[in-house]
């Protein structure tokens, strides 16, 4: 589906607008859960080692972990107590750094090979946590497209349709199929909860003769009752 040439120049201008704030909102998701993986794996994994494998689980493109990354150090040196680049004093002379010595130089060499023999040797309890925390960074992904979706529903102003708009995110985004049919979906969802009148609760709950004929029917089968 492409729209930019049959859109209004407002329409364009709107859309672009949104994009750049889509896009900060999924950096901004990005670097919350990044530092919170590199918070549980820091008594055993490095920094880069953290955000390395942030950035293979959830895919991420070299620009996106350039970014990703830039941000979640910045975001640890102010929370280690640097100052942020707008309360510097450039006017200051720098101080000046002592010169590392041998000692210090082979005892950084050293740790750095342990880093690197760390890598691939990750302890199961290590692994499983690691997964949960990127299993929690896809669903809040989720989320944040499908909130930034319904921006762009706001953005098209009814210019276009409301599934027009959901889908123009999801190309503008380059989002792979499977992960955008999800998207789609929920944020139509998420409308259909605002426009359509509610479900009544013999919709949404099965009745009690339901669950009676359904248990029955397992036990037959030999299968447990859900």
């Amino acid at each position: 589906m492409v729209l930019s040439k049959s859109m209004s120049r407002g329409l364009q201008r709107q859309i672009d607008l949104t994009t750049a704030v889509c896009q900060e909102r999924l950096l901004a998701t990005h670097v919350r859960h990044v530092l919170a993986v590199v918070d549980l794996v820091s008594d055993d994994l490095p920094f880069d080692d953290a955000l390395d494998i942030y950035v293979r689980i959830l895919g991420l493109t070299p620009e996106q972990a350039r970014n990703v990354g830039s941000r979640a150090l910045a975001s640890l040196g102010q929370r280690g107590g640097l100052p942020r680049v707008e309360d510097l004093d450039f006017d200051q002379p720098l101080p000046q750094e002592a010169k590392p010595s041998k000692e210090v130089g082979r005892s950084e060499a050293m740790f750095s090979r342990l880093r690197r023999r760390i890598r691939g040797r990750v302890q199961d309890d290590l692994r499983l946590r690691i997964n949960l925390a990127a299993a929690r960074a896809e669903d809040e992904l989720l989320k944040t497209h499908v909130s930034n979706s319904l921006l762009f529903v706001k953005a098209a102003n009814e210019e276009i349709s409301d599934p027009e708009a959901i889908e123009l995110y999801l190309e503008t985004m380059a989002i792979p199929e499977g992960v955008a049919d999800v998207i789609y979906n929920r944020a139509l969802r998420t409308i259909a909860d605002e426009v359509l009148p509610p479900l009544s609760k013999s919709q949404v709950e099965p009745s009690p003769e339901e669950v009676s004929s359904t248990t029955a029917s397992d036990s037959a089968r030999g299968e447990p009752s859900r």
